[in-house]
């Protein structure tokens, strides 16, 4: 059996599930010629490691505060997503190619998939969405942050290995705001390879013809209040029944 790759999942302790769906939709898949480890990224893991220690602060409404820009964010693994670089070569002990992606994600097809996509001369590959925001407070009321480039990172190939990608430092990834490091400032554009939307379904805002190799829950998860019923909410639902049926069976 071929040694797995590792897939690193941003882990936010308030989404749980979401984050056990992503995990088994990526690692339903596994077979002796291909398979993923799946591995989260916490931020209290990252800083107890010394990689990552950029400040921030939590409002009286739960609202994250970057200390660097002043900048709200969402999710625990907002920034703490660009220690992939030195967390995977460092404590993994990795090289070659890797992925992260946002814990609100459903795999539907092997992610082999979409590592057979990657290509050298790139130091990331990604969706390249072409979308503004138009609600300023998101599903779990913190607030919208609209940038250029939005969404490219809640997916990324990542090529451990490019040259470029030695940039992403322990400076880099906690003194840079954070727009400059979801904008991936620290590429030439040349350097940044783009993915089929497939990968990266957002509804309303991904067009496409053909079935979505993965979902994102970007607008909503079916387990936010007021999401039960967004489309692919079942098929999300299924998934989660059998996370819990396989613990009880300690699969996976």
């Amino acid at each position: 059996m071929k040694a797995p790759i590792n897939v690193y999942v941003g882990y936010d302790a308030r989404e749980h599930d979401a984050y056990e769906v992503c995990r088994y939709s990526l690692m339903k898949h596994n077979s002796d010629d291909f398979s993923v480890n799946v591995i989260p990224l916490k931020h209290q893991e990252l800083r107890d490691s010394g990689l990552f220690y950029r400040r921030w602060v939590i409002d009286e409404q739960g609202q994250y505060w970057d200390e660097l820009d002043g900048k709200p964010f969402s999710t625990e693994f907002s920034h703490s997503r660009f220690a992939i670089q030195e967390y995977a070569m460092q404590v993994q002990k990795q090289c070659g190619w890797t992925m992260f992606v946002d814990c609100d994600f459903l795999f539907r097809v092997p992610v082999e998939e979409l590592f057979k996509l990657t290509d050298d001369q790139y130091a990331v590959m990604c969706v390249k969405f072409n979308w503004t925001p138009t609600n300023t407070i998101k599903m779990d009321n913190k607030v919208q942050t609209g940038y250029p480039r939005k969404l490219w990172s809640s997916l990324m190939l990542w090529n451990l290995d490019h040259p470029s990608n030695e940039k992403m430092g322990y400076f880099k990834l906690n003194e840079s705001n954070g727009i400059e490091l979801h904008t991936f400032r620290w590429l030439d554009d040349s350097e940044i390879g783009e993915i089929h939307p497939r990968w990266n379904y957002v509804s309303g805002v991904t067009e496409l013809e053909d079935e979505p190799a993965a979902i994102h829950f970007s607008e909503g998860g079916p387990w936010f209040k007021g999401y039960e019923n967004v489309e692919y909410a079942m098929e999300w639902n299924k998934a989660l029944g059998k996370v819990y049926a396989n613990k009880s069976s300690n699969i996976l």
